[in-house]
């Protein structure tokens, strides 16, 4: 058998599009779909990982999302380039702590941007001015309030906070627009300049329209905000129409 070495540089000669890492839960039920749709629309190709998740979904729970980052993170494509690492876990960035999160994956994947969904929201609320929010979570009490303090860091206040004190991420799924608008209806909004709608797997990026049409305020969801701010830390803009004035 003949040996021919082709002297292909695997770097240059595929012309790919841009790839997000997706660190999503074990338990998460829509988080990959909701990058998927984005990426599609965006040109964006989503690799995904997975991490262990017990439940309920707690304060010392959600911190236990730490030991799995390492092995999580190597199984990233690691052959491969990503232009950007999303962890994808609302709560569990705010109690872990984003810079935290962001030190044990660069260990692995030095030189890609990486973010969160809390870090990621309040990017998106500061590209759009908004200083203070209604927050909408479907947490335990607990659980939402250490979530809140991500904003409160930030300098960002709240008209009014709200949780639904569900426990699961398949109970967090369940929630749909009627349950939201209740929600925002029972909500102090009038002094709100924006809507913050928390969690990875909650079903929220087909409401982000309808909502904005409803209370003329700009709706910000965890997916919609860390799919923009990956996209920002990639030097990329992808207008996607449908998914509310921060990706207008």
């Amino acid at each position: 058998m003949k040996h021919h070495e082709t002297g292909i540089d695997i770097n240059s000669s595929f012309h790919r599009q841009p790839r997000i890492g997706l660190i999503a839960l074990a338990s998460d039920v829509l988080v990959e779909r909701d990058f998927w749709r984005m990426g599609l629309a965006a040109g964006v190709d989503i690799v995904t990982t997975r991490i262990a998740q017990s439940m309920p979904l707690t304060p010392t729970t959600l911190a236990k999302l730490e030991d799995g980052i390492p092995d999580a993170v190597r199984l990233l494509l690691p052959e491969a380039k990503l232009d950007a690492i999303v962890f994808a876990c609302t709560s569990g960035s705010a109690i872990i702590g984003p810079m935290k999160i962001a030190q044990q994956i660069a260990e692995i994947r030095p030189g890609v941007p990486i973010t969160n969904p809390a870090s990621a929201a309040v990017e998106a609320l500061r590209h759009l001015n908004c200083h203070k929010i209604a927050f909408i979570a479907p947490y335990t009490h607990d659980v939402a309030e250490i979530t809140s303090r991500v904003f409160i860091d930030a300098g960002i206040g709240f008209s009014d906070r709200v949780c639904f004190g569900l426990k699961s991420d398949v109970e967090i799924a369940t929630p749909g627009l009627e349950h939201y608008r209740r929600a925002i209806a029972e909500a102090n909004i009038a002094k709100a300049d924006a809507i913050f709608l928390s969690c990875t797997t909650a079903a929220t990026l087909d409401l982000i329209a309808p909502l904005e049409m409803e209370t003329g305020l700009p709706v910000i969801t965890s997916n919609q905000a860390a799919f923009w701010h990956a996209l920002q830390l990639m030097g990329r803009t992808a207008p996607l129409p449908g998914l509310g004035k921060l990706m207008a």
